[in-house]
């Protein structure tokens, strides 16, 4: 079979010393795939916990608050 063109032109470049495009790739950047886990179910809860727009109805802190206001014409 024959050599394509890319490949003929990617070992030009490697016998040149330059730069090939597979040396380019495959970075990881730091993240090893094998060490990949699912959270356990207190990370869940406290991702579920420090969200934004959390219901409050779970939370007791015994904290009591009453608004009163008074509407006169």
């Amino acid at each position: 079979m024959s050599i394509s063109k890319a490949k003929k032109a990617r070992q030009k470049l490697a016998r040149q010393g330059r730069t090939t495009p597979d040396m380019l790739r495959g970075s990881w950047q730091g993240v090893d795939p094998a060490m990949k886990r699912s959270p356990t179910m207190q990370e869940k809860q406290a991702r579920l916990n420090k969200k934004h727009r959390r219901n409050h109805a779970h939370e007791s802190d015994d904290s009591f608050s009453v608004f009163k206001g008074y509407y006169c014409l």
